[in-house]
């Protein structure tokens, strides 16, 4: 395959760099230090970036940093954003057989997780996935997208439970945040029937059991952090990340609807397949991992 032009690399590499640094403006001088290029070299790359409304240029700082005419080329990619997940859509469709349970792409939006596409029959008695439902994104719903933000994301995430959390729950959300990202995907519990109506409807709608989780239901009875050697699990999700170009979570695969309680060694195994899932959707859209894309 032909290598492409070295002028075509260098550019890409500055747009690059500077989306990885969207707050801050450099210099000439620290551009062409940071991305190893001479200065005369840089000066025509910044100016001709600058021309098109690329970058912008401070009149008195004489600093470069991302332009408006990247705005419109970001909300035609925001777009096609959802489209990741026609990528998945093989991948879904293996884990839903393989597995014989259900395969659910979501996305993060705003202040929601939106359901995109689901792969595998639905069991009589299991939740009712219909794509387009959107959940609340409160703890200790979304660990697989917070699980690789920064702390301050973390922090907006846990403020949308208002007050009534203390410092002991607050922290093990934070436990179980970085538990997620350390062993790269979540787990949830299938918390037990609360007593009354909701327990004898059969089939719920999953917006009411995410409601049903966030408000009735304690962090200990869902998220489920350690693995006990002799214990078998009622789960109601494995969710992994599908990382985008910019080592960010795009795309969560989760499988739900499991037949069966999962026995202490079975979880990691199903877990282990999906991640390998979502390792070959990142990889399909050139997507990077979280170290790959830092730096």
């Amino acid at each position: 395959m032909a290598r492409p032009a070295p002028a075509v690399e260098r550019t890409v590499a500055l747009l690059e760099f500077l989306a990885v640094h969207p707050n801050e403006a450099f210099s000439l001088s620290e551009l062409a230090r940071r991305l190893d290029i001479n200065k005369a070299t840089g000066h025509a790359m910044v100016a001709a970036l600058t021309d098109a409304g690329y970058l912008l240029r401070h009149p008195v700082d004489k600093t470069y940093s991302l332009g408006p005419a990247l705005i419109a080329i970001g909300n035609a990619a925001g777009a096609r954003q959802f489209e990741v997940v026609d990528y998945a859509r093989r991948e879904m469709d293996q884990l839903a057989r393989e597995l014989r349970v259900q395969c659910v792409a979501s996305a993060e939006m705003g202040d929601e997780i939106v359901l995109l596409a689901r792969s595998g029959e639905t069991e009589p008695l299991s939740l009712s996935v219909p794509v387009g439902q959107r959940l609340p994104l409160v703890p200790p719903l979304g660990t697989v997208f917070l699980a690789w933000e920064s702390p301050d994301a973390i922090d907006r995430w846990l403020r949308r439970l208002g007050p009534r959390s203390g410092n002991a729950a607050l922290a093990r959300y934070r436990e179980a945040v970085a538990t997620v990202r350390r062993r790269g995907y979540s787990i949830g519990l299938e918390p037990a029937p609360a007593p009354g109506p909701r327990a004898s409807r059969g089939r719920r709608m999953l917006r009411d059991a995410a409601v049903e989780v966030v408000e009735d239901h304690p962090h200990d009875e869902y998220i489920l952090l350690e693995l006990e050697n002799a214990a078998s699990y009622r789960l109601s999700h494995i969710a992994a990340p599908v990382f985008g170009a910019d080592g960010r979570v795009a795309l969560a695969l989760t499988l739900m609807g499991f037949r069966h309680q999962l026995s202490a060694d079975q979880v990691p195994e199903h877990a282990a397949r999906l991640r390998q899932a979502t390792l070959a959707v990142t990889r399909s859209i050139h997507g990077r991992l979280p170290n790959e894309a830092t730096g």
